[in-house]
């Protein structure tokens, strides 16, 4: 069993984190605010206060994070960030949605105090995480790979290597960035079958027959149409995660309508107050 540390215990963090509990690991938990990592600490959990505390033992240590300056913090600080305090045994991977810039400027830093250092970001989302069945891709030097494969999946049902560190945050943006699209484009879709006054259900339900649909875009889809946003994915994540995709573009190129335009959409969304709830609710923008 393995010493494992989580930076970041927030709605999917807790849940991978639970799951290494269930299956007997050492967990030490790290959250910015400490009460939200109450349930794995009554799970069996221990608990520091800071990065640098949590890691100390480590063996391995998986950040869950926000953003790149959530990242940049936790890792960097330089009072009580985890890097300080890293054990140069431990294995540090970086689960969180990021740049492909911070990351590869991360992995050098890591590789300067030589640490090691995988970038394993995760396709899913809160049911996949309760019930280990993320898809991980991973990126970094594939031998340490190896030593982490079955933690993994222990969080998850797939751990696909796709190359060196930058590789597998462009892999999880390119994933949200399809999903974005689709789910901006199917909530515009639907404002317009519903002014067409068709019936918007056996309608989608004929659609989802053809090559044009995807899993997600049956519970999107349902979540539209009856108006619930229990978020899943919320809005302000997946803008993020769109504006994040279009860092990436070459500065020579101008346009990149479809991304810009979905990002738009969650933008808006975002700005009457729906960042929240779950991207279907970009819906709301179009049917009132």
């Amino acid at each position: 069993m393995a010493k494992v540390t989580f930076l970041g215990t927030g709605a999917m963090g807790s849940r991978m984190a639970m799951n290494l509990l269930k299956a007997g690991h050492d967990v030490t938990v790290w959250n910015r605010t400490p009460e939200t990592a109450a349930p794995l600490v009554d799970a069996g959990a221990g608990q520091a206060f800071t990065p640098r505390e949590a890691v100390a033992q480590a063996g391995v240590i998986i950040s869950v994070l926000r953003d790149d300056e959530a990242s940049r913090e936790v890792w960097l600080n330089p009072e009580w960030g985890a890097l300080a305090g890293m054990p140069a045994s431990a294995i540090a991977i970086e689960s969180s949605t990021l740049t492909v810039s911070w990351v590869r400027e991360l992995a050098q830093i890591m590789s300067s105090r030589d640490r090691p250092f995988l970038e394993a970001p995760v396709s899913g989302s809160r049911p996949q995480a309760d019930n280990a069945s993320l898809i991980y891709f991973v990126g970094g030097y594939e031998g340490y790979v190896d030593h982490v494969r079955s933690l993994l999946l222990q969080m998850g049902s797939d751990v696909f290597y796709v190359g060196s560190h930058g590789a597998a945050a462009m892999s999880k943006l390119a994933t949200n960035t399809l999903l974005g699209v689709q789910v901006a484009a199917l909530a515009e879709t639907i404002a317009i079958l519903i002014r067409e006054g068709v019936d918007v259900a056996r309608v989608l339900d004929a659609v989802a027959g053809t090559a044009s649909w995807s899993p997600m875009a049956g519970r999107v889809a349902r979540s539209m149409l009856t108006q619930q946003f229990a978020p899943l994915f919320p809005v302000e994540l997946i803008e993020k995660d769109l504006d994040y995709m279009l860092r990436s573009a070459d500065e020579e190129v101008t346009e990149m309508p479809a991304i810009s335009g979905a990002r738009d959409a969650f933008r808006k969304a975002m700005a009457q107050g729906l960042g929240e709830e779950d991207m279907s609710g970009v819906v709301r923008l179009f049917v009132k």
